[in-house]
């Protein structure tokens, strides 16, 4: 079976591009690029499978099919909760309790029903599909 990284080459020498002109093209870091190409990358975010597959014309869909897949068991609610306390207190550094990656993290402040000011924690994953929304 392909892999993402042979899959992007292969496109990429398709095209014509070199790797810096398809990081150009693409409008994305040579550094990403070359972590796809290398193996590294194994899950994109849409924004960078949107711009490839549009410079190597082919589906963002078709990108995806390449992707490593997720497959986890499901995080207990005390892990949950010990994040959204952390990232209430302003921790920084936290990292993604599936793949270990940096959690980018933001504090909503929103009202309730009695428009009290209420803060809510919020999270995703740089890398997979984690998140905290709730």
């Amino acid at each position: 079976m392909t892999s993402l990284s042979e899959f992007i080459q292969e496109k990429r020498e398709k095209a014509g591009f070199s790797v810096s002109g398809l990081a150009n093209r693409a409008n994305i870091p040579i550094e990403t690029l070359e972590d796809i190409e290398s193996g590294k990358e194994l899950f994109l975010s849409v924004t960078i499978r949107q711009r490839l597959a549009k410079i190597l014309k082919c589906s963002p869909a078709e990108i995806k099919n390449y992707e490593r897949s997720f497959e986890f068991d499901e995080i207990s609610n005390d892990v949950i909760d010990d994040l959204k306390s952390r990232i209430l207190r302003h921790e920084t550094n936290l990292r993604c309790p599936i793949c270990g990656e940096p959690l980018i993290t933001r504090i909503a402040k929103m009202y309730d029903l009695d428009d009290n000011l209420v803060f809510q924690p919020k999270a995703h994953c740089v890398k997979c599909i984690f998140q905290i929304k709730d």
